[in-house]
């Protein structure tokens, strides 16, 4: 399967474009989260334009959702009120 995402495309008039990617697998000790909504800021984009982010890379630093596959080390619900990798 797949899902939407912005991705880096040098080509793309502003080095991003709205894409395909397969749908990513959670590690061991990670959630997987079903995105609602994103944004795009200005550092995301001048991540893109900079060359620094490899081309096909999944752009976006704020987004909100549901966690759809939590940590099977979990007990249960959680909920996050700020993330940062």
């Amino acid at each position: 399967m797949s899902v939407r995402a912005l991705v880096v495309d040098p080509s793309a008039p502003a080095a991003v474009r709205l894409g395909e990617v397969t749908d990513p697998v959670p590690g061991p000790d990670q959630v997987l989260v079903e995105v609602s909504h994103a944004s795009l800021n200005y550092g995301d984009l001048n991540d893109a334009r900079s060359g620094r982010v490899p081309v096909g890379a999944v752009l976006g630093s704020d987004a909100a959702g549901v966690v759809v596959r939590p940590r099977p080390t979990e007990p249960g619900p959680r909920w996050a009120r700020e993330w940062w990798p």
